[in-house]
């Protein structure tokens, strides 16, 4: 497998999720996804109660903060989930990006300071720091930030870090066209003057529509500098707000994700912030909008290396909490495996096999794992590792749809359920009960997709397709398989000749992916009863998406990239 170092183009947006035309037109087995009626139509969100809107609370502050042994603690259990760390000069910062890592916050530099420092580096070239920038990604940071810079800047950073989080506004700059570069992940729109909202409003709405996210940065002083206003319209009840921004937001389909309160360069950050009335400001904003335990920018990309064969993916599964294994099929044509056992990937290992399809796979126990694939004659086959060692493969049978692969999921340790698009398009269905495999079954439908399928709970299976319309559609049991409900579909549109990831952290969850017609990575969550709405996770994918759960709140989703290796990203 040959491994490229290529960065993966992400957050391109505009996956037209809008009104999409569907239906199910059958209740029994062979079923059709045809007939269409109006549904999931997007637009302006009505602002709604408490707990509808959870967003990132972030604390911007300078090393001393994070050395201090306290701050950073309180924030971290306020609900804060990243830190901006304000830096004066060119160091990595080694020690204090690990303590922010090891509080399970999202580590972001602000290297304001050394490469602009209020423009008078402006006359610097960017590449001359290119050393700077070569020390941090070694050290370990993904994301950088800065106010200001030059023309150019983001395109030469793009080379060392996987985002930039933009912080404008003061007095309403808007530097360049920062604000809706691709390779902004966020901006912090600087929320200090009330003359500068209808700026912020204008800025924000031209970033989300192109899939970006945005926030408010809230400064940690009183009005009594004539700096923030808006802090002092928040602890009067005056508009505008904090609390009334986010409304405005989430009320015209803008949704900002984060608020973010800014220490700057102050050692004294964490009693500033109480001093100015800030922390019973955010503790009020917390009623209505409660801190996501969500990372920032939904997790990152990163690339696992590897040559996936053109038009599959990759699948993946987990033996247990602290352990990730992935398998494609490499451009020869056999089965390619990488595992993560705790902290590092192993290195690419050929399984052997003539595939025809993208693999599928599961773990039903610690130290097992099934991984089924199509052969040239369009049979099912399947491998195992069991006492630490692979099996040959053996043949399932049935016959797939060509440039389809299949689907499989383990109820418990002694079991295994496969699914594949047949030939005549339905789904098709066989069951293995610990000594031998079923005869094959028909559970209807009309697919334009593999299938992905999860078990959330013994006796229960989910399963997912692309219809005909190009929609996402699932069908469930919850007898193993004695009976199926009806098809019903959850919307949005797949990218033709791709089929969707689905995985259930929990017995009551369950987390879909597609990639959009964007080439995005899109997510769609169970939780419940309650299916969420579509949202973009960026990316530019060339396959169906591959997702698993370790353990419960944690997500890990595969792809196939651009560059032909696999990219992954956490939740």
């Amino acid at each position: 497998m040959h491994c490229w170092t290529q960065r993966f183009k992400k957050f391109s947006y505009l996956l037209l999720l809008g009104t999409v035309l569907i239906t199910l037109t059958a209740a029994t087995a062979n079923a059709a996804i045809s007939t269409p009626f109006a549904a999931n139509a997007t637009g302006a969100q009505p602002l709604v109660g408490a707990t509808t809107h959870p967003i990132q609370y972030w604390i911007g502050c300078p090393p001393s903060m994070v050395d201090d042994g306290s701050s950073l603690s309180y924030f971290q259990q306020h609900g804060f989930t990243a830190v901006v760390l304000v830096v004066p000069d060119n160091q990595t910062y080694q020690t204090e990006l690990n303590k922010i890592k090891s509080l399970g916050m999202t580590p972001i530099i602000d290297v304001e300071a050394p490469i602009w420092n209020e423009g008078q580096l402006s006359n610097t070239p960017i590449t001359n720091f290119s050393s700077y920038f070569q020390s941090l990604e070694n050290a370990g940071w993904h994301y950088v930030a800065s106010e200001g810079g030059r023309t150019g800047d983001l395109a030469y950073m793009k080379n060392y870090f996987q985002g930039y989080v933009n912080f404008n506004c003061d007095q309403c700059g808007l530097w360049g066209n920062v604000y809706k570069d691709p390779f902004t992940v966020a901006n912090s729109w600087e929320s200090y003057y009330t003359a500068e909202w209808p700026y912020m409003q204008n800025g924000s709405t031209q970033a989300a529509a192109l899939g970006i996210q945005n926030g408010i940065l809230a400064g940690v002083w009183n009005n009594t500098r004539g700096a923030n206003q808006i802090l002092a319209n928040s602890l009067s009840g005056s508009t505008p707000s904090y609390k009334s921004m986010l409304d405005w937001s989430y009320a015209n389909g803008i949704g900002f994700t984060s608020f973010h309160a800014w220490c700057g360069a102050s050692p004294r950050g964490l009693s500033n912030y109480k001093a100015c009335g800030l922390e019973s400001v955010v503790a009020d904003l917390q009623t209505y909008y409660p801190p996501s335990s969500s990372a920032p920018f939904g997790g990152s990309w990163s690339s696992l290396g590897g040559q996936l064969a053109s038009g599959t993916g990759p699948a993946v599964c987990a033996q247990n909490a602290n352990s990730l294994d992935a398998f494609v099929q490499g451009t020869d044509h056999t089965l390619w495996h990488k595992s993560f056992q705790g902290s590092a990937w192993s290195a690419w290992a050929s399984l052997g096999g003539n595939l025809a399809s993208s693999p599928a796979a599961t773990s039903p126990a610690n130290g097992v794992m099934d991984v089924l694939a199509g052969g040239t004659n369009g049979a099912l086959y399947s491998k195992q590792l069991s006492g630490g060692t692979w099996g040959s493969w053996k043949t399932i049978g049935g016959q797939s749809a060509s440039g389809t692969g299949p689907a499989v999921c383990a109820q418990n340790a002694n079991s295994l359920d496969a699914f594949v698009q047949g030939t005549d398009h339905a789904l098709w269905y066989t069951h293995w009960d610990g000594t031998k495999w079923s005869s094959w079954k028909s559970l209807g439908g009309n697919l334009a997709s593999s299938p992905a399928a999860t078990s959330p709970a013994n006796g229960v299976i989910d399963v997912f397709v692309r219809g005909t319309n190009g929609a996402l559609w699932s069908r469930s049991t919850t007898n193993g398989g004695a009976s199926w409900s009806n098809w019903s579909s959850l919307g949005g549109q797949l990218a033709s000749g791709t089929g969707p990831a689905v995985y259930a952290q929990n017995a009551n969850s369950l987390d879909a992916f597609v990639q959009g017609t964007d080439h995005a990575l899109w997510h769609k969550s169970l939780q419940g009863s309650a299916w969420s709405a579509w949202a973009s996770l960026g990316g530019n994918l060339t396959s169906s998406p591959a997702a698993t759960s370790p353990a419960n709140g944690v997500i890990d989703v595969f792809v196939r990239g651009t560059d032909g290796a696999v990219w992954q990203r956490g939740a």
